[in-house]
């Protein structure tokens, strides 16, 4: 009987470490690094200059945003998730600059993913 429950436990400590490690894959999916050289501003909040975590959830194609900074949200947005023809080689943001020189995010591209995520000027949080 001993034996049984030995098995038992040990089969499912093996198939609970490999559907954690099947997990950890689809969670780096949808989060990368960004760094702002300059403020920008994401739908009417400034977002000040520095290195950022951005974690997203997708709800097909639009997506939930979050810039995290020092494990403490800075900022929640909405956005979407766009597929492009090419990878790209680096992370980059793309802006679009304004008479007065701020700096409104347009889009987020990570190194090595044909996806970016796309924020919509005229929506507001």
């Amino acid at each position: 009987m001993k034996t049984n429950i030995r098995k038992c436990f040990g089969t499912g400590i093996l198939s609970l470490g490999l559907l954690l490690a099947a997990g950890i894959p689809a969670l780096a999916a949808n989060s990368g690094t960004m760094t702002l050289a300059h403020d920008g501003i994401l739908h009417g909040k400034t977002l000040p200059a520095g290195t950022y975590s951005v974690e997203w959830k997708t709800h097909s194609p639009e997506a939930t945003v979050q810039f995290v900074q020092r494990y403490k949200v800075v900022l929640f947005t909405k956005g979407r998730v766009e597929k492009r023809n090419k990878k790209y080689e680096f992370n980059s943001v793309v802006c679009d600059v304004a008479a007065d020189g701020s700096r409104s995010i347009i889009e987020i591209r990570f190194a090595g993913w044909n996806k970016v995520l796309v924020f919509d000027q005229n929506v507001s949080n």
